[in-house]
């Protein structure tokens, strides 16, 4: 069986620092916030290179992968916006209102992500050959 821990690990410390970030976000610990909120960011990105890994080692139903990719690519590309307004907001008290939307609809869909990527994996079929 092909190792996975370093996606799990990976996983479970993204989803850590993302609760942590966003707690500080919302509680306004603003100073701890704009250390977390990136290095979550980073961490992210991360899982999504060894998620790209695992997804060589690993078979998965074709009409479950057509669900959860359209939601872990919006996912990344919705990171965008939460970066942006959070760089404006960080500048301008104007940007919290678009930081706030931009990370809720952000947070919907990577839990979406997260759900259907646990659905894939748990159908995954490890390649043999």
């Amino acid at each position: 069986m092909p190792p996975t821990l370093p996606f799990w690990a990976a996983f479970v410390t993204t989803v850590l620092l993302l609760v942590t970030a966003l707690w500080t976000g919302f509680t306004h610990r603003r100073r701890v916030h704009l250390w977390l909120g990136p290095l979550t960011m980073v961490l992210l990105t991360i899982t999504i290179v060894l998620t790209e890994q695992l997804l060589a080692r690993y078979e998965f139903p074709a009409d479950i992968k057509a669900i959860h990719l359209p939601f872990a690519k919006a996912g990344g590309l919705l990171a965008l916006p939460v970066i942006a307004t959070g760089l404006w907001l960080w500048r301008s008290e104007r940007a919290r209102r678009w930081h706030r939307a931009a990370v809720l609809l952000w947070l919907v869909v990577v839990l979406t992500a997260t759900g259907t990527g646990l659905w894939m994996f748990a159908h995954g079929v490890v390649r043999t050959g």
